[in-house]
């Protein structure tokens, strides 16, 4: 190579995630397909592209495209605050507001796919946008809503509409013929894409080849030039090995990632002969990483399974003389070049070649020397040692391995490292020594560990070493992106599998509270928390987010991404947890919550439904349970009141007519539970005199439970049987013992009274409950007199335990310290689970929030700030 320039990847002139956001922004009209009896006729919007476009989205829902993207992933959350992010979220609420106003309409049309058509020189913006849409007044009134701008009657018979409705988007001209709304930067545009739709050329068969293989399920499909993908992500070095030209098309599914872009698909060459050096050779992983030092910037990587046949296709030449001898005939494995800018703005370059056979490599290698042998050295008892100045890799290589002429050698274990500088020689050594290589960095290895499988060859670099000005949603976007990755494997026909990854990985991604290192984000919501977090479903992006209530009694919903969605005040602390529900019995849920005061159902946009908040007219003395009797949604909403009533609402948020329910007494000192025995309901009221009252769903008397819970201080939980006689309520009494009492009034001791406050929990998963015990430094965990485990803690008056459902149905031990910030995750056996403690100070949940494949930690520190961890592997 010579001269290897800095990373130019984020120099591009077409960022796919940008391409991919404008694709979804601009697909105005995918709502408006013909529903009426009347046919209408509807060209093909794919004979309106320009045959010289150089790559084409197709966003088959851009709706739910949308929702996902701003929803989940972490690039919207930078560019979100930019005031061309503000204008596109506007547009989309104006499109949604008129959609909203017809929802029967909304509901009969089906859905079409959006086409980007991009051309050189485009800046980032699709050079033409075309889609299906009749004439309707539906589709009028959509356009107007969107862009702001009458639709006169003359625009359905040919006349163009400039359009720009805000100020931070660029003109646009609207045209539209045969059932395809045109969508362009100038009137050319429309007027050729029109000409086209009257009967142009036939599309290129590479790129009808290409574009047969999309798949179903994906947020988006794209079709790329190779050249335009290469220059696209590599700038002037391009992304394909040895500088290769293959032309052609590249085919792929696009799927949005909470962390990532991520785009499957296939290469199909126009010129074979330039990527054959990966042909004959099987894939593999990229295992020199563990020699490469952490921070390195791009890194070509090949897998060698036959390196005389490898020489031959990369060069042309036999694979024969002294070159081969020396450097090619022991290469078996991972081969690669990798580049680091320093902070001189020097630049370190390294050649790593694998090799089965050491000993082989260091005597092809030193057979070059002179009588006298070449210069040596030695640098933590490593023999390093020069090669003669002749361009012996790239003769066995090709030209990606050039500029190694003279360099410096080494073997570290199964890897033969040369290296460019005496400085970068020293650095590959440490990594190696001291642990600290690629494959062993947080950032890049982590990356490489998700994203990479086996491949004949990875392009890989890591943007975020770029120093990115400017304003607006690119630069956003560039300034958020760290790593980049190309895999390419050979198939046997003539295509390549073609993966690629984009990466939301900013080398420095602000400040993190402190003790926070290594969360994956944290947002404060300026006030320390009432409870701890609460995880709720998002039905339209299928992700985790959480819902947080601080001390001002506001709640706050914040995105699986760390962005603050939306806040209201409450008028006093919520009582218990959150349930969801179906009231209209769409697929879309609601939110179900109550304080002592009311109960509120609001929609995922935080405005509530109709019919709430309902007014208890008093305070109530438990949480409310929502009941679903026979799964057909619905619903009862129950409130245990202080003055002993239970009021019962139905989901429209009014008084369930002929509910007698028990009149005043006795106040709950628990949630209402439902039990369904023999095709019966039960509910079921445990009081604080220790009594239980077992209505029916008219709230009259079904069981009188004799069960007196004497003393009772807590319910603890309860177990189901297949008689109500049998259904055991479970509590601690004010002296520490722990109770388990059936309706039919037998009672049993799990546990006698003891220090510290008990929790309940299945550590082995089969069905026996276990005692946990928590005091101000210890955690104990017994079943009656066998112990499970003890362990201890830093002193912390108000610790606390509590069970930790995980995804494979079984529990770990969760534990707080408020006092030291802290918060623990222990398995079921009581072993500390990898990377704990962590900072936090409230209750914390598990789950895979973002649908990354890998669990995340959610809790809050005592300032009020969420926190997200990733969490590691059970030990």
């Amino acid at each position: 190579m010579g001269v290897v320039r800095p990373p130019l990847a984020f120099a591009m002139r077409r960022p796919l995630i940008i391409l991919l956001l404008v694709g979804i922004v601009a697909a105005v009209g995918w709502w408006l397909l013909h529903f009426q009896n009347v046919a209408v006729e509807q060209a093909d919007p794919w004979n309106a592209l320009p045959v010289e476009a150089v790559a084409v989205l197709q966003v088959a829902e851009p709706f739910t495209a949308w929702d996902r993207f701003t929803g989940t992933s972490q690039f919207w959350g930078e560019m979100d605050s930019t005031r061309q992010g503000k204008a596109w979220a506007a547009l989309f609420a104006r499109l949604g507001e008129n959609l909203a106003a017809a929802p029967a309409w909304a509901r009969r049309i089906g859905k079409y796919p959006v086409l980007l058509a991009f051309s050189e020189g485009d800046d980032g913006l699709p050079r033409l946008v075309a889609m299906n849409m009749p004439h309707t007044p539906e589709a009028a009134s959509l356009l107007r809503a969107g862009f702001q701008v009458e639709v006169p009657n003359g625009f359905w018979t040919g006349t163009n509409l400039d359009v720009r409705p805000d100020s931070a988007f660029p003109p646009m001209v609207l045209g539209w013929v045969k059932g395809v709304l045109l969508i362009s930067v100038d009137a050319d545009g429309i007027s050729k894409a029109r000409q086209r739709l009257a009967g142009g050329a036939p599309p290129e068969a590479l790129f009808t080849k290409a574009k047969a293989t999309f798949s179903a399920g994906s947020d988006a499909h794209l079709l790329i030039r190779s050249g335009a993908a290469s220059a696209t992500f590599g700038g002037t070095d391009g992304i394909f090995p040895n500088g290769a030209r293959p032309g052609g098309w590249m085919a792929f599914d696009v799927r949005l990632r909470p962390g990532a872009l991520l785009l499957n698909g296939l290469l199909f060459p126009e010129d074979d002969a330039a990527l054959a050096g990966l042909r004959q050779q099987n894939a593999g992983p990229a295992t020199l990483l563990q020699v490469l030092p952490a921070g390195v910037e791009q890194l070509r990587t090949f897998t060698i399974t036959d390196a005389a046949q490898a020489v031959k296709d990369i060069t042309g030449g036999l694979a024969e003389g002294p070159a081969f001898e020396a450097c090619g005939a022991w290469v078996k494995g991972s081969i690669g070049v990798a580049s680091l800018t320093n902070s001189d703005s020097t630049v370190s370059r390294w050649a790593v070649l694998s090799t089965e056979g050491p000993e082989e490599a260091e005597k092809g290698l030193t057979s070059l020397c002179p009588d006298n042998g070449c210069p040596a050295t030695e640098y933590r008892s490593v023999q390093i040692r020069q090669l003669p100045a002749d361009e012996l890799l790239a003769k066995c290589f090709g030209a990606d391995f050039s500029g190694f002429g003279n360099s410096l050698w080494c073997a570290l274990g199964d890897q033969v490292v040369f290296a460019s500088t005496p400085g970068a020689m020293r650095s590959a050594i440490d990594a190696w020594t001291d642990r600290n290589a690629m494959a062993l960095d947080p950032r890049s290895g982590d990356f490489f560990n998700r994203y990479a499988t086996d491949a004949n060859y990875s392009w890989w670099m890591d943007a975020a070493h770029n120093k990115i000005t400017g304003q607006g949603m690119i630069a956003a976007m560039r300034r958020a992106t760290g790593v980049c990755l190309l895999q390419l494997s050979a198939r046997a026909d003539d295509a390549f599998t073609a993966t690629v990854c984009i990466q939301h990985a900013p080398e420095t991604t602000g400040p993190a509270a402190p003790g926070q290192a290594g969360a994956l984000w944290t947002t404060a919501l300026g006030a320390p928390l009432e409870g701890p977090p609460i995880l709720v479903r998002d039905y339209l992006s299928k992700t985790v987010q959480v819902l947080a209530q601080d001390k001002d009694h506001r709640i706050s919903l914040v995105s699986c991404t760390g962005k603050v969605l939306w806040q209201r005040q409450l008028d006093g602390p919520l009582l218990g947890g959150v349930q969801q529900v179906d009231r209209f019995r769409n697929g879309k849920l609601q939110m179900v919550f109550g304080t002592a005061g009311k109960i509120y159902m609001v929609d995922r946009l935080g405005r509530d439904v109709e019919g709430f908040p309902v007014d208890l007219g008093g305070s109530a003395s438990a949480p409310i349970a929502v009941l679903d009797y026979d799964n057909n949604k619905d619903y009862r909403i129950l409130a245990p009141m202080q003055d002993g009533r239970l009021l019962n609402f139905g989901p429209d948020g009014k008084a369930v007519q002929g509910f007698k329910g028990p009149g005043q007494g006795a106040s709950a000192l628990a949630g209402v539970e439902h039990a369904r025995i023999q095709g019966k309901d039960y509910i079921i009221v445990p009081l604080r005199d220790g009594s239980v009252v077992v209505l029916d769903r008219r709230g009259e008397d079904r069981f009188n439970s004799p069960l007196v819970m004497h003393g009772v201080a807590a319910i603890r939980g309860s177990r189901k049987a297949m008689d109500i006689g049998n259904w055991r309520l479970l509590w601690e009494d004010s002296t520490g013992a722990v109770i388990s009492g059936a309706f039919n009034g037998t009672t049993d001791t799990l546990d006698r009274p003891k220090s510290g406050t008990a929790t309940l929990l299945d550590l082995n998963g089969d069905g026996r409950l276990s005692v946990l015990r928590t005091t101000g430094s210890t955690l104990a965990a017994a079943n009656g007199d066998k112990a499970f485990f003890n362990v201890s803690f830093p002193d912390a008056a108000s610790a606390k335990a509590f069970p930790v459902p995980l995804p494979d149905g079984k529990e770990a031990v969760g534990l707080v310290l408020p006092e030291q910030g802290q918060v623990r995750l222990y398995t079921a056996e009581g072993e500390l689970w990898p990377g704990f403690p962590m900072a936090g100070s409230t209750e914390f949940s598990v789950a895979d929030i973002n649908l990354d494949g890998i669990l995340e930690l959610v809790t809050a520190n005592a300032e009020g700030v969420l926190t997200v961890y990733p969490l590691s592997a059970s030990p």
